[in-house]
């Protein structure tokens, strides 16, 4: 049966991702108060199913879909819509958000469509506003990738590419640069969103590359299946690193929550593993009765605005041994609408935040507390504290966008 036959593993892939939806299917509990919990979507592509799993482990439900055969590429729209490559029937469906029909995108031509990528910038290539988000389709057999209105309203154009052949994973980066794995030729490209030349993105040793994905800080993984391995290249160019995943068999979709944590379909082991973006070992994503998994897709993340309130804390000096004790230094950080944030690191610093005080991690009510001794006890730096007083700084961790607070420090009575 062609390429899947001859290779004896999957060269389908999966789209692209980010994080944190609801929808699409009715009965699965949303992630509880654990804010670290992804909705991740999963396709099966001998079970011709998608699945849609909390990373948790806390509900798993399959999406309602119609007539798919082989499934490989998923993509999420800001809307929370999904995009399937129904490759064995040469077609991509959309499932709504809004539980409605599935539908089949106008395409033309299409011959085992894989990888899936959706542009929800408003502005074309040429800059101009548009208002649509326009998805990618990395037409395999007919080593091209297309370009179409996710809505189906307009026409579709080929991206221009040279010497592709077997097209898998695909994904854009920040400023809208389209990534394509070029399986046959074990390379990935890149085409300029400019309208620039295509390149070769710098890589050694790829074998049949298939998942592509950035993180929020514009790292890209690269699924290097016939190494059975994960890559990693740096925003901005740097060595290529291997991801620390163990025991990988023919690795396929990717994914990145909003946290950097990354979700890898492990096709050749039946399961989704997870490698957390803070180093701490690898698990595998608890799915029941997964088969051969291709695509994954997390919805897209929505920046979330934080506050930062401060209270008033204390300075004293003292001249033996030469020091000056802050003590109480403390702030509360919540979202906008004043939910807290736990387990989040917050630093003090004076007001210029050139001279460092200490940091803390809030605890359940969001709050964070310490105290510090600068090892000097002059009456200038005393009275420039009195004066200006501190600053809290939480630098943000997505999808939690950063925030300040400054607040007075008062004398203390000398003990």
């Amino acid at each position: 049966m062609g390429r899947f036959s001859v290779r004896h593993r999957l060269t389908a892939l999966a789209g692209i991702l980010t994080l944190c939806a609801y929808g699409l299917v009715s009965g699965l509990a949303p992630a509880a108060a654990a804010p670290r919990v992804a909705q991740l979507y999963v396709s099966e592509y001998t079970d011709n199913t998608v699945l849609k799993v909390a990373t948790d482990g806390s509900g798993q439900a399959t999406v309602p879909t119609i007539g798919l055969t082989r499934p490989t590429g998923l993509a999420l729209d800001t809307d929370g819509n999904l995009y399937v490559s129904d490759t064995g029937n040469n077609r991509v469906v959309t499932v709504p958000a809004d539980g409605g029909g599935q539908s089949t995108l106008p395409t033309t031509g299409l011959s085992r469509p894989i990888g899936l990528a959706i542009d929800t910038d408003d502005t074309d290539h040429d800059g101009d506003d548009e208002g649509d988000d326009d998805l990618f389709i990395a037409d395999s057999f007919n080593d091209r990738v297309v370009e179409i209105p996710a809505d189906g309203s307009g026409l579709q154009m080929t991206v221009p590419t040279t010497g592709l052949v077997h097209p898998d994973g695909l994904a854009l980066d920040a400023h809208g640069n389209l990534y394509i794995a070029d399986f046959v030729n074990d390379r990935v490209v890149v085409v300029p969103v400019d309208g620039g030349p295509q390149t070769t993105v710098p890589t050694a040793g790829l074998s049949e590359p298939t998942g592509l994905a950035f993180d929020h800080a514009g790292n890209l993984y690269v699924a290097d299946s016939g190494n059975d391995r994960v890559v990693k290249l740096p925003r901005g160019g740097g060595p290529q690193t291997t991801v620390p995943a163990t025991g990988l068999n023919t690795p396929q979709g990717l994914a990145v929550d909003a946290y950097g944590n990354l979700f890898v379909a492990d096709f050749g082991n039946d399961r989704v593993v997870e490698v957390p973006a803070d180093g701490s070992g690898q698990t595998t994503v608890p799915i029941a009765g997964l088969s051969s998994p291709v695509g994954l897709a997390i919805p897209p993340s929505h920046p979330v605005s934080t506050r930062l309130e401060a209270s008033a804390a204390t300075v004293e000096r003292h001249t033996s041994p030469a020091s000056l004790r802050v003590k109480g230094l403390s702030a509360t950080l919540t979202t906008a609408d004043g939910d807290p944030l736990p387990g989040q690191t917050v630093r003090f610093t004076d007001n210029t935040g050139a001279r460092k005080l200490c940091a803390a991690v809030t605890n359940s009510r969001g709050r964070a507390r310490c105290d510090a001794t600068l090892r000097t006890g002059s009456r200038a730096r005393y009275d420039d504290l009195r004066h200006h007083g501190y600053r809290a700084t939480y630098a943000g961790t997505a999808p939690y966008l950063p925030s300040s607070a400054a607040a007075h420090l008062r004398a203390a009575r000398r003990t």
